[in-house]
């Protein structure tokens, strides 16, 4: 079963949200509905109190959505392509294929989300304080959100805009990757002043937050520092020549005698020299060793070419949680990446970079 369902297609954006998005509305709409103003509804009739709730729950939502689409916009003009929006328990995602390196691109795809998000707290006080009842208390709510949202989100550490406006200023004077690990250093000094704080304040969310930033700050560092050693090398530079491949006609019994032999658990499946398929170990558990693999493999492909840059396996690999993909030319196969071949390269690089650094001291 799905956990996300789509709900609408903006400028070619897919709009999903996941069911736990369901959890957080329905905990919003019971707060809305049991506090007294500013930040509830608790005072008005009953209609009104149950209409005003639930409406204040889903433009809390509606409100990170614009905030993304912000986002989405301004890094579709640079040329970014964006997969789609979720909207899920913690807030929403946009979901891009990569960052504007541009330093002045980055600043203004950064800053998108919190000038919308400013946009509308401003727009809903001015509501707010023209208008009586409950109408009047649920712009003051969406005006308090959105100032909140625009506030946290430029906390200058990654993930948050603020990491990305920071690394934006930094690149203009250095090179990107040594931008992102001081922007990144940074948010983790941050996330520890957090972190001490809440512990002193007894305040678990604080402390919460404070690991979020840290590990986000962790996790940008880290595939940046990947794109920047990746990058250097294409995948033919890195993949396997010599590739172990089965035929439609081979039984998942010789395949599993493959495995226990070679210790790989997935194998390209070869047609007179063309790519037709990929089979795993989870494409054969379960199934008769006598069936032939043509039944069982996985005719979906994801292929690179041996011309594409090392760090384009890296970043499928890590975003579809695959080990290996066929590198085909002309439409045939010629190697494979695999995730082990990737991490020994990055071992290989950064060893060479230490033993420079102790040379160069």
């Amino acid at each position: 079963m799905d956990a996300s369902l789509r709900i609408a297609r903006i400028k070619g954006i897919e709009i999903t949200i996941h069911w736990s998005l369901f959890i957080i509305l329905f905990v919003l709409s019971s707060y809305f509905y049991t506090s007294t103003e500013p930040f509830g509804f608790a005072n008005l009739k009953e209609f009104e109190r149950i209409a005003f709730s639930i409406l204040a729950s889903v433009f809390v939502f509606i409100a990170v959505l614009i905030h993304e689409l912000a986002h989405s916009l301004v890094a579709m003009r640079f040329g970014v392509k964006v997969k789609g929006i979720m909207l899920f328990i913690f807030g929403g995602v946009a979901m891009m294929e990569k960052i504007p390196k541009n330093p002045k691109e980055e600043l203004a795809v950064a800053l998108a989300g919190p000038f919308a998000s400013l946009a509308i707290a401003l727009l809903s006080f001015i509501i707010s304080i023209n208008t009586k009842g409950g109408l009047s208390m649920f712009f003051l709510i969406n005006a308090y959100f959105n100032s909140i949202l625009t506030i946290f989100n430029l906390i200058p550490a990654f993930p948050m805009d603020g990491g990305r406006v920071l690394r934006s200023i930094i690149a203009r004077r250095t090179s990107y990757s040594r931008a992102t690990k001081t922007a990144a250093g940074i948010g983790k000094a941050i996330a520890i002043a957090m972190g001490i704080i809440g512990f002193f304040a007894v305040n678990i969310w604080l402390m919460l937050i404070a690991l979020f930033i840290y590990l986000g700050a962790s996790e940008e560092e880290k595939i940046v520092t990947a794109e920047d050693l990746f990058s250097r090398f294409s995948i033919g530079d890195i993949m396997t020549k010599e590739v172990i491949s089965v035929t439609p006609d081979t039984r998942i019994g010789e395949v599993i005698e493959l495995m226990f032999k070679h210790k790989h658990l997935g194998y390209p499946v070869v047609k007179d020299g063309e790519l037709v398929g990929i089979v795993t170990l989870k494409d054969i558990m379960n199934a008769d060793p006598n069936t032939r693999i043509e039944e069982v493999m996985s005719k979906e492909l994801l292929t690179l070419s041996p011309k594409e840059r090392a760090f384009e396996a890296f970043r499928i690999m890590s975003e579809k949680g695959i080990g290996r993909i066929p590198v085909v030319e002309d439409g045939k196969l010629v190697g494979i990446v695999s995730r082990s071949d990737l991490m020994k390269i990055k071992e290989l690089l950064e060893f060479l970079e230490v033993l420079e650094w102790k040379r160069s001291s």
